[in-house]
């Protein structure tokens, strides 16, 4: 996509010899390809009483929840829980291709 006009400018050019102009067209094209589009704002909320109230469920259904699939939109530290309910609505939509098995300390599948 970018090497047509990575080719107009030539190799034995040197970079501080190109123009604004050239040097931004140049940017462009590379970074096109590596930045993602910025996602909307996350909702988050907090305890297993935020997962009981979110999907209407009882504290230990919330707690299951927790432990399983939506082990990825939950940041713990110690007793203090933090959810990610956009992540956790997608996870609850795709609760049932959900792999059971056993999860490690660092949320790694074994």
């Amino acid at each position: 996509m970018y090497s047509s006009l990575i080719m107009e400018i030539e190799n034995d050019r040197i970079v501080a010899s190109l123009t604004v102009g050239e040097y931004k067209e140049v940017l462009n094209a590379v970074l096109k390809d590596h930045v993602k589009e910025k996602e909307g704002p996350h909702e988050y909320g907090f305890g297993l009483k935020c997962i009981e109230e979110h999907f209407g469920v009882s504290k230990g259904t919330a707690q299951t929840y927790k432990d399983t699939f939506l082990k990825p939109a939950i940041r713990q530290h110690g007793r203090k829980i933090k959810v990610d309910l956009t992540l956790a609505d997608e996870l609850y939509d795709n609760r049932h291709n959900y792999e059971r098995g056993s999860y490690y300390g660092d949320g790694a599948f074994k």
